[in-house]
């Protein structure tokens, strides 16, 4: 590979397919730049490795880059006085803690030395702390909603500026806050400006719609989630960042489409078995779970036998009463790990959500 210019190589970069054609590329890249001691490229092409990690929705390779990141920008003066990569830097930082969550074998106690870590920095480069704020909000609501309260309270108080996510992730935030609280009226409000397509980003409005259905399923609400369901859909399809969603819709249409649901689990399933991103894996494993407890094998033969010939899966050969149970084992041990770390029932509660629907599998 030749070095010459940043932007002929990150445009390079981007000519290729999302996930292993671009990571692939770029690890080579790195290979070549350390092997050069080229210091400023051997920072640059690990932040594109992270940041394409992040967006492709395998996390996992963005958790191993970090460290090397971080310990670079730390041993070198000259890197933490260019603006750019302290720049670059604190958004790594923003992404990693966000995404350290995902991963149970990360400890309550590593992932809260990143935010320490990550709130320092912004303080001692003069930054806003309101991305922070609702990153920690973000992770608390599943470890103590008492201290995600007090984060999304100071997260409202606090300017926004470059390092934050943006106006339309503002609202959006605001409205998932809202509705994990059962503020339905507020959350609405927040996500006005969202739906009415006037903010966007990269993962509005579909994030922001998929924040409703969770919301409308659990409060068995199932026209009101299907209408954000339909609007969803084809902006989440066949992307692995979005397992999570898929599961969710899979779950939705248990109860009202099985059909659609078939359909979307047919497509993603061979993502959700390249993925390597344990918390996208469980929540498309309960969608699945789900969805296959609740086909009759009989009825649905057709969509059964087209999904079976497309995947040539040896679990997709047995009974549906058995893929269920499966996938029930499958999200049970991760639901169990991400439980056990957090020290709530959260995910669990997810589990079992649709419990008095149908009957819950024997533990072998």
């Amino acid at each position: 590979m030749q070095f010459k210019d940043l932007e002929s190589e990150e445009y390079g970069f981007y000519l290729l397919a999302r996930g292993e054609p671009r990571l692939k590329r770029i690890r080579e890249a790195i290979a070549e730049a350390d092997q050069r001691h080229l210091l400023a490229w051997q920072f640059r092409f690990r932040y594109d490795y992270l940041e394409e990690s992040i967006f492709c929705g395998d996390r996992y390779f963005a958790m191993i880059i970090f460290p090397e990141m971080l310990s670079l920008y730390e041993k070198h003066e000259s890197l933490r006085q260019d603006a750019r990569t302290t720049h670059d830097m604190l958004f790594c930082f923003k992404w990693i803690v966000e995404a350290a969550p995902e991963f149970p074998q990360i400890s309550k106690q590593e992932i809260d030395s990143y935010f320490r870590l990550f709130k320092k920095m912004l303080l001692e480069h003069g930054k806003s702390l309101s991305i922070y704020y609702m990153k920690h909000c973000l992770f608390y609501l599943h470890v103590d909603k008492a201290i995600a309260a007090a984060d999304f309270y100071r997260f409202l108080e606090e300017p926004l500026d470059d390092i934050s996510d943006g106006k339309a992730l503002y609202y959006d935030q605001q409205a998932m806050y809202y509705l994990t609280i059962g503020e339905e009226e507020k959350a609405l409000e927040a996500a006005k400006l969202i739906f009415a397509g006037k903010l966007k980003s990269n993962a509005l409005p579909q994030a922001t719609y998929h924040d409703f259905i969770r919301y409308y399923l659990e409060k068995e609400q199932y026209p009101h989630a299907v209408h954000y369901a339909f609007l969803t859909e084809r902006r989440v399809v066949c992307d692995p960042y979005y397992l999570d969603i898929i599961g969710t819709l899979m779950s939705l249409y248990s109860l009202t489409k099985i059909p659609d649901g078939l359909r979307l689990f047919s497509i993603h399933y061979e993502l959700y078995l390249h993925s390597k991103n344990p918390m996208l894996k469980m929540l498309f494993a309960i969608g699945a779970y789900h969805l296959f407890r609740v086909i009759e094998e009989e009825k649905y033969h057709e969509l059964l036998e087209q999904m079976r010939v497309a995947r040539d899966d040896a679990l997709l050969k047995q009974p549906p009463s058995r893929i269920a149970e499966f996938f029930y084992h499958t999200a049970e041990e991760a639901v169990q790990k991400f439980d056990a770390r957090n020290g709530t029932d959260d995910f669990s509660h997810m589990l079992h959500l649709l419990d008095d629907k149908f009957s819950t599998p024997e533990k072998e």
